[in-house]
């Protein structure tokens, strides 16, 4: 008689009180920045200063890698020259180069996206101009970013431009 009972409960009121119990779950809201980055390709990679010697500071990455950045690169994202032990946050594109670099927890001054057409690009000068719905605007293009070449003038495309005004990476939209 027992095993009947217990075999009736487990059949029948523990699935009931399993399906009538509300379950509260809940996610942490998405960091925008975060989500721009993964939208155009990049990887967040995190590491510690390793090196800081004639200009150049060495990051070593958590998967082991090294990667070297100009003090330059430093002063055109908005940050300080890092220091030997100090953790850094970097964003790197799908050709292994840093596209955003920062001090571990300084969120702060960040890149924008920006969405439009490519009215022109002059790598000779340096200079871009994008065409979105408030109108044409002029963008100076990083110094080191050489890579827009394949990207005509007319195609859909988001651009991210630092605290400084400067384009650092354009990805052409896919439709």
């Amino acid at each position: 008689m027992l095993r009947k009972i217990f075999s009736i409960f487990s059949l029948f009121i523990i699935p009931a009180a399993v399906l009538l119990i509300p379950l509260e779950a809940q996610s942490d809201p998405a960091d925008p920045e975060e989500v721009a980055h993964m939208k155009a390709g990049h990887k967040k990679v995190e590491g510690v200063v390793s090196e800081v010697k004639s200009g150049l500071y060495t990051v070593k990455t958590s998967t082991g890698a090294t990667l070297t950045l100009t003090e330059a690169a430093a002063f055109r994202h908005g940050q300080s020259v890092p220091k030997v032990g100090d953790e850094m946050t970097l964003w790197v594109n799908e050709g292994n180069m840093v596209m955003d670099a920062r001090l571990k927890g300084q969120p702060d001054k960040g890149p924008r996206f920006i969405t439009g057409t490519l009215a022109s690009i002059d790598n000779g000068k340096s200079k871009m101009t994008l065409a979105t719905s408030g109108g044409e605007k002029s963008y100076n293009l990083r110094p080191e970013s050489r890579m827009f070449r394949d990207i005509a003038v007319g195609s859909e495309v988001t651009i991210e431009v630092n605290d400084t005004g400067e384009v650092i990476d354009i990805h052409k939209d896919k439709k």
